[in-house]
Order: structure tokens, then sequence, then C-alpha cells
């Protein structure tokens, strides 16, 4: 097995930036983040903002375990780890550790990176958050870094675009969210909207 140490550089704050140790691991194909610098733990105990809005208290409460785990203040979740996924109508797109699609919102902003789900976009769309262990399997970690969140927690990005899973999506694999308000879709790897493969022919 050959390990190949390498670094990410990922935003510290919506501006700023900072550098995750990363290790890849070549036959298995899977990066871990190791480590990051200020990203909080699950358990961090972080409180939100004065400024978090009433909806706030609609999202399930800080640290409190659900089928997603322990989750933020801005009701984002930590998974264990992202992966490659192949799904027939969009061909290859990003899964969570579960197998659960993830999104990214045309409001959003990839250069530079930047989250605008915020209050009652929150009760729909998870922010998928940077645990201080993470594996991407299969990804290419060029195209992975985080954003920091108003609860102080750090998001996750692809191709410089925050990702979510949407909560109506209830099996692995699912797509319900794919062109919510015209302004969801379903994230590939390189941070572009999944899309159905162009048949070229022969």
């Amino acid at each position: 097995m050959i390990g190949v140490a390498m670094k990410a550089l990922v935003p510290r704050t919506l501006l700023g930036s900072l550098t995750l140790a990363v290790a890849l691991l070549a036959t298995a194909c899977t990066t871990t983040v190791t480590d990051p610098v200020a990203v909080p733990r699950p358990d961090a105990g972080d409180s939100p903002r004065p400024d978090a809005g009433a909806a706030q208290q609609q999202l399930p409460a800080a640290g409190a375990p659900d089928d997603l785990g322990r989750r933020s203040p801005d009701g984002g979740y930590w998974p264990a780890s992202l992966q490659l996924g192949d799904n027939p109508e969009l061909g290859p797109v990003v899964l969570d550790g579960q197998g659960f699609t993830l999104y990214r919102f045309d409001k959003d902003s990839s250069a530079p990176s930047r989250s605008t789900c915020t209050e009652g976009c929150l009760l729909q769309w998870l922010p998928v958050l940077v645990s201080e262990k993470i594996k991407f399997a299969n990804l290419d970690p060029a195209k992975l870094g985080a954003v920091a969140r108003p609860d102080g927690t750090q998001q996750v990005t692809v191709g410089g675009w925050p990702v979510y899973r949407f909560a109506e999506d209830q099996v692995p694999g699912q797509i319900s969210g794919q062109g919510v308000d015209g302004l969801w879709f379903v994230v590939s790897p390189d941070g572009s909207k999944a899309a159905a493969p162009t048949d070229t022919g022969t």
C-alpha cells in the first residue's frame, strides 16, 4: 500500500483560507481529512450566533442525536464519509456515507465559496459538515474544501459549491430534490450540476 501525503486548502472563513492535512490511500482511493484547523467537533458545544433567526427553534437541537447523528445549530450534520456514486439518470454524483444524494444551490456561490441557505431553507436542506476526521472515497481531493457557516461550523464544498442533503429523500440514491424551485441540483464530483451523460453515438 502506498500512502501519498497531500494538502488541501479550504476556506477558514468566507474570505480566508486554512490548510487541511489529508492522506491519500492510493489502493483504496480514499482521502482522509484529519484534524482540520478551526473545524469544531460535533460535540464542541458551540452556541449559535444571536442573529440565528426564529427558524432555528424548529431545527433539531444542536448536539441532539437523531437518524443523522449529532446536529449543528444550523441543522447540519457530520457524515463519516462522502463518496462517488453513479445515478442511472444523472451519471456520476456525490453521496454521503449512507448513500444519500447531495445537492448544490444556485443562490450559493463557488468563487468565493458562500452559503446563502439560512433560517427556513435549513428545514429542507441540511448542510453537510466537515468533522475532525472525514473520509472522501473516490473523489478528487483538489475539488474538495470547506466554507464557514453562520453557526461557526464548516460546510463541505465540492468544486467550491457548498453541499446539502435533502430532507425529503427517504432512501439512499433518491433524487427527489433535483430541480426543486429551479435552484437545487444534484452535485457532480467536480461541483457542476449532475446531468445525464450525452450519448455521442458511434
